[in-house]
This record gives C-alpha cells, structure tokens and sequence, in this order.
C-alpha cells in the first residue's frame, strides 16, 4: 500500500459535489484522409479488445481506521467502466461537444473505482473525433497528468501500434508495491517529522505577510482573502459551463524575448488584460488589481503550491502591465525560493483549507475573495502528435475550482499555438465565451502596443 501525501489527501478532504477535484483533458483528432471505414469506432473496438492495466490505473482508494488515504490494487477492475464511447447527433458542432464536456467534468470520479475516465467521442465534422479524459488530482498533478496523455502519442503520422497510457507503468515518485505494519508506520512517524521541520518557516511566511498586511513590506506573494469581489470570485454551484480559446505561440514568445521576461508573465499579462476588459465591459469597475491564484513549483521543481499573485494596475496599458506582472511574479519566486519548500506547500494547505472552511460554514460572501481567478500553464510538445495516424489537432485543459473561485483559466501548448480551457460557475458566468474572446483579443493588444513603443524606444523590462 501506498499512502497518500498531504497535498493529495487535501484534494479528497476538500472535494464536494458542487466542488470536485479532477483534472480532465480533451483532445481532438483528425482521421487519416486514406482510411476507410469509421477510425473511431475501429478504435475503439481495438481498445476494448485489449483489456490490460498497468500500475497506478488499476489502483483504488482505502480509507484506514485512522482516517489515512491508501492506494490498494482493484481486483474487481470493471474496464468497461473506464473506457466508454459517446457519439454527438449527426455532424456534431463544437458547441454539442462542448455541451458535453460540461456535462462529463461536472460529475464526481466514482471513488470506489480507479480515479480515472476515458471517453471516446465520434461524430464531430469532417470526421473528426475526441478522447476525453479525467484524472483525480489525488491520482496525479498536472505535470504526471500531461506525461500520461502525450506520453502515448506518436511523433511519426506512419506508425499504427500504440498502447494507450492505462497499459504504461507509471510509478510515482516515493510508490512502493508494499509496505508492511511496521514500515507504514515509520513512514507516518518521517512524515509527521517533516511537517514539524517546516514550522519555522511557516512563522517567517506568517510574519512577511503580517508585515505585509501592516504595509511595512511590499515584496512576495499577494495577501490572502484581500482580492476585489469580482463575479469570478464567489462559492461555485455545482453546474459547470466551458469555454475554448487560443493564442499564437510564436507571438507570445516574441513578446517574451522582446520584453525579457517568461512566457507564464506573457500569459498572466493576456488573462488579466482580458478579465479587465470584460469586468468594464459588464460596467463592474475594480478599485484594486485582481489576485491570480497560480501554481509554482517550488524544491527544485518536486513540489507544487499554490500562492496568490497581484496582477497588472487598474487602467494601466498593456505594456505597463505586463511591467507590474513581471515584478510581481519574480518578486513572489524570489520570496517562496528562499523557504523551505515543505512550509510553503503546508501554508497553501492552510490557506485552502481556510477558505474552503469558511465556504463549508457559510460565511464566505462576507469575507474579501482568497482569489479573483486560477490561472496555470501545461508546457505540451512543439510537433506534431498522432495516434495510430490521426493527427491530433487541438487539446483543452479543463481544470477544477478551488473553495471560493468561480473561474479556473488552465492553458496548454501544442505545436504553433496555446489552446486554453476556462471552467467556471455556469450560475455566475453564463457568457463564458465572451471572456475567452477578450483574452484571445488582449494577446493582439499586448503585441501591437510592444511593437509600437519598440519603433520609439527599448521595452526590455527586465532590465529596468
């Protein structure tokens, strides 16, 4: 048995019907122009055929006495559970297929099973078809997520033999195929060790924010449950709407060397430039930036936490505000690097768990917002990908919304360009497509303000 880290267990103990906890991604595929006959329902067939599993896909939760999380192996594995088929009316639109998406990503992972879906959905024009899939964030984070939905792919459109990422071992960092009483309990007693070690630099984050809160400090992450009450910022129902977009990748990463500063502030710059224009729009007007909940990684890359950032300054133009996000982000880096990862991670816990608490107790709507919005980027690969010869064309992040957030804004790179997915309430932001217009168009706006001031003067920021 494997237990469950802190962070994992959170991702359970936080989950509701109205607020579950999985990652799900949608990719979709072009046929090949030559074959003959229907390439989804062929593979399909050649799925179902093939019932293996490998290690952690055929992995369960058990609950111990104490209340710890385990992962044990399903002997009743049902795989006709986990790979389905669902097929849209006739020529199915994009609008249907995303109606369905909303439908699929609003339901909980039956926590009995496997924490992980398939769905394979034909019927799309031209053809075309979508793999659907969800993955608990128990199971997995973003990242491991990513390696398991590319990591099945093909780089070459000639190759026919694949083998889907449920029959891949995937072992996690720190898995073991088992572990006696008495070496569990050595693990819990390390673990309990390791969370005592991280209190001293609980107390140095709790004293800068305090400092922080006092204005006697300017540097680090955004103060928690500081953030403008935005419609993006209230408890979500349990109804899910979803909203596509993308951007030009060869643009944004021109803004990024133009400018000096990275990519994630390129796009923290178009998500906030974006969120401004339809808050004016909707003649709601903010006295202070919005705060963008975002994930860091921090203990060389081995941990993930999520930390409040400020964003770009009311009114302000796009290349000032891409300026203030790349201050801000190297300020919050700087900050949470020269901590022990252990404690930022645990304070995040804390900082979740506090406003999914107030959410729970009801007295949320009377706090400031812990966050106006959840934005993360999944770095994809630069070629082409194809499966068994389908040319894969587009794929979608759809993420989850944490205690108190109605918006989740989860970008994904792939070939020339960066698809983006937005989940959020559909009670609060039924014009969702709206807003993925105002983000794509903020990247135009962004670029032609930075080539228009570079014909005058120097935009490096990073060197100011």
């Amino acid at each position: 048995m494997e237990q469950l880290s802190l962070v994992e267990t959170s991702f359970l103990l936080s989950e509701s019907i109205a607020s579950p906890k999985h990652f799900s991604g949608l990719q979709i595929f072009e046929p090949p122009k030559d074959y003959e006959g229907n390439f989804a329902r062929d593979l399909f067939q050649k799925l179902i055929m093939d019932p293996a599993v490998a290690t952690p896909f055929n992995f369960k939760l058990k609950k111990s006495l104490g209340g710890l999380f385990y992962w044990v192996h399903d002997s009743k594995f049902d795989f006709n559970y986990h790979i389905r088929m669902s097929m849209l009316p006739g020529d199915g639109t994009d609008e249907q297929l995303r109606d369905l998406v909303e439908r699929l990503h609003s339901h909980l992972i039956d926590r009995t099973r496997p924490l992980w879906e398939v769905y394979l959905i034909e019927g799309l024009s031209d053809g075309r078809f979508a793999i659907f899939t969800k993955i608990h964030y128990a199971m997995a984070d973003g990242k491991m997520a990513n390696s398991w939905l590319s990591g099945y792919l093909q780089s070459d459109k000639s190759v026919n033999d694949y083998r889907p990422f449920w029959q891949i071992p995937s072992f996690r960092p720190g898995y073991k195929e088992s572990a006696g009483v008495i070496e569990s309990a050595l693990s819990t007693y390390i673990s309990g060790l390791k969370q005592l070690k991280s209190i001293p630099g609980l107390i140095r984050l709790g004293t800068r924010m305090g400092l922080k809160f006092l204005n006697l400090r300017d540097q680090g992450p955004a103060l928690p449950f500081c953030a403008p009450r935005t419609p993006f910022s209230v408890p979500a129902t349990r109804s899910r709407i979803v909203s596509f977009g993308r951007l030009p990748f060869e643009k944004m990463r021109s803004i990024s060397k133009i400018t000096g500063v990275t990519l994630n502030d390129v796009i923290l710059c178009c998500v906030d430039i974006g969120l401004n224009r339809y808050l004016k729009e909707k003649g709601i007007l903010l006295r202070k930036p919005l705060v963008a909940q975002v994930p860091v990684r921090i203990g060389n890359g081995r941990r993930n936490a999520l930390t409040g950032v400020e964003l770009g300054n009311i009114d302000a133009d796009a290349l000032d505000h891409l300026e203030t996000i790349f201050k801000r982000t190297t300020s919050v880096k700087e900050d949470l690097f020269s901590l022990p990862a252990e404690s930022v991670v645990n304070f995040s816990l804390l900082i979740q768990a506090s406003a999914s608490i107030s959410e729970w107790l009801g007295v949320s709507k009377f706090l400031p917002p812990l966050g106006s919005v959840i934005v993360s980027n999944v770095r994809g690969q630069q070629e082409f990908a194809y499966l068994a010869g389908a040319k894969l064309t587009e794929v979608y992040p759809v993420s989850v919304l944490s205690a108190g957030t109605a918006l989740n804004i989860t970008l994904y790179s792939y070939h020339d360009e960066v698809f983006f997915g937005l989940v959020g309430c559909k009670n609060e932001l039924p014009d969702l497509d709206i807003l993925s217009r105002h983000v794509e168009a903020a990247c135009e706006i962004l670029s032609n303000e930075i080539l228009d001031n570079a014909k005058q003067h120097s935009v490096l920021i990073s060197s100011r």
